[in-house]
């Protein structure tokens, strides 16, 4: 691939990115974030150590689903 073909690719990238959002479909519904967890607590009872996208969880271990297995951070 060379450098003109990435850099069209780019670019359709950002063009696409940049289209408004569709609206929702017929009988599609969002759902709520909360119950949703994305990582294990790891930690020694306090915040939450793991890192997640550069920066600390620091989350109390009850806001995790305490059942995922535990990852090193």
């Amino acid at each position: 691939m060379t450098s003109d073909d990435l850099t069209a690719r780019i670019t359709q990238v950002e063009a696409r990115l940049a289209q408004p959002t569709p609206p929702p479909l017929e009988g599609q519904a969002s759902i709520p974030l909360d119950p949703i967890r994305h990582h294990a607590y790891t930690g020694d009872g306090g915040p939450c150590t793991t890192a997640l996208f550069g920066e600390r969880c620091a989350e109390p271990p009850g806001h995790h689903d305490l059942s995922l297995p535990s990852r090193p951070a």
